[in-house]
C-alpha cells in the first residue's frame, strides 16, 4: 500500500519516456556487445589498470571518482559501451574504453559486480543527509518528486534485471555530478534509463540533488 502514491507520481514519467519519438538513428546498436561467458578472473587482471583512479577492488576513496565495487554487471557494461561509443562524455573514460573489446568489457563488469560494496563515507552533513533520506525513500508527491527507492530500492542496491544502478555508498562528489548531468542534459538520445532520470529530476532543486548525494554516499 505504501507504494501507491509514489507509483501514481511515477506513472506520468514512465509514460513520457515511452511516448518520446525515437531518434532517427538510435544509439542502442552501438551499445550491443558480443562476448562469451564473462570471467571475473580475467576482469581482475584488466582491473589492475583501473585501481589508480577507482581504487583497489573498485572502492574509490576519492569523493569525485565513482566506486565500481558491487555495481551490477549489466550497468557497468552499459556505461563502458556508452563511453566507447562516445555517447557519454568523459575524455579520460572514452580513451580507456576505446581500448577495450566487447569481451574485456564483459569481464571487467563481472569482476566489479563480484566485489563487495565499499563502506559508507564518513563525516558529512547530518541535516542534509536527513533531507536526502526523505526524498530518496518517500519522494514529494505534491511536487511530483518520485521516491528514488521505487527503482533503486530502499537499500539503494538497484535492480540488475531492470538495468537500474546500485547507488549505495557511491562517492559523494561523483553522485552529485551525475545527478546534475542527468537533470541538465537536453537529451540522452532515447536511451530509456537516462531519459527516465532526466524527466524524474525535473522538479528536484540543486540543493535537493546535494541532499540526495549526501544520503546515498552515507546511507545505512
Amino acid at each position: 500500500m505504501w507504494l501507491a502514491a509514489p507509483l501514481a507520481v511515477a506513472a506520468p514519467v514512465l509514460a513520457a519516456v515511452a511516448q518520446q519519438a525515437p531518434p532517427r538513428a538510435s544509439p542502442a546498436a552501438a551499445l550491443e556487445l558480443k562476448y562469451s561467458a564473462p570471467s571475473a578472473a580475467r576482469g581482475q587482471a584488466l582491473a589492475a589498470s583501473c585501481q589508480g583512479c577507482h581504487g583497489a577492488r573498485g572502492v574509490s576513496t576519492t569523493p569525485d571518482t565513482p566506486r565500481l565495487a558491487g555495481q551490477h554487471a549489466g550497468y557497468v557494461r552499459f556505461q563502458l559501451a556508452a563511453f566507447r561509443a562516445k555517447l557519454r562524455p568523459s575524455p579520460v573514460m572514452q580513451g580507456v574504453a576505446a581500448r577495450l573489446t566487447d569481451q574485456n568489457i564483459a569481464d571487467l563488469a563481472a569482476y566489479f559486480a563480484a566485489q563487495p560494496v565499499g563502506p559508507a563515507w564518513s563525516g558529512g552533513d547530518a541535516a542534509l543527509r536527513a533531507r536526502g533520506e526523505a526524498l530518496f525513500q518517500r519522494g514529494d508527491a505534491p511536487r511530483n518528486v518520485i521516491a528514488c527507492a521505487i527503482c533503486h530500492g530502499a537499500d539503494g542496491r538497484g535492480n540488475e534485471r531492470l538495468g537500474v544502478a546500485s547507488v549505495t555508498h557511491q562517492s559523494p562528489g561523483y553522485a552529485l555530478a551525475v545527478l546534475r548531468e542527468l537533470k541538465n542534459a537536453p537529451s540522452f538520445g532515447g536511451l530509456i534509463h537516462p531519459e527516465a532520470m532526466r524527466i524524474a529530476l525535473r522538479p528536484v532543486t540543486d540543493d535537493e540533488l546535494r541532499a540526495l548525494a549526501e544520503y546515498v554516499s552515507r546511507m545505512p
